[in-house]
């Protein structure tokens, strides 16, 4: 499963540093380009929303203002910390046990 899974993240992975290196023909350089300018265009345009969002909180403008702010509370950070070891915990206690194959084939001829 997991070899299968490599094999298909490295199909999808654009290495830049090998592009001289595997010889394609200029057509199918032009291809893949072509290709993953359509998928960049798709994903950027379904990131619109973010861009109306603005890029850093007013506070940051003025940052005397957020130094001479009175500091964060001890117990505030006490039971941030607490959660945080909590989730760690809980996401080191995961294991996955595979049973069976990720992809069945169904009886289509």
């Amino acid at each position: 499963m997991l070899s299968s899974i490599l094999a298909k993240t490295a199909i999808n992975i654009i290495d830049v540093s090998a592009a001289d290196s595997q010889g394609m023909e200029q057509h199918e350089y032009m291809d893949r380009a072509r290709q993953y300018s359509t998928r960049l265009a798709m994903l950027s345009n379904s990131l619109t929303h973010w861009k109306k969002l603005p890029l850093l909180p007013s506070l940051t403008n003025q940052p005397h203002q957020v130094l001479a702010s009175d500091p964060v509370p001890f117990a505030d950070l006490q039971q941030v910390s607490r959660i945080a070891a909590y989730a760690f915990s809980a996401l080191s206690q995961i294991r996955v046990d595979a049973k069976e194959e990720l992809v069945v084939q169904f009886g289509i001829p």
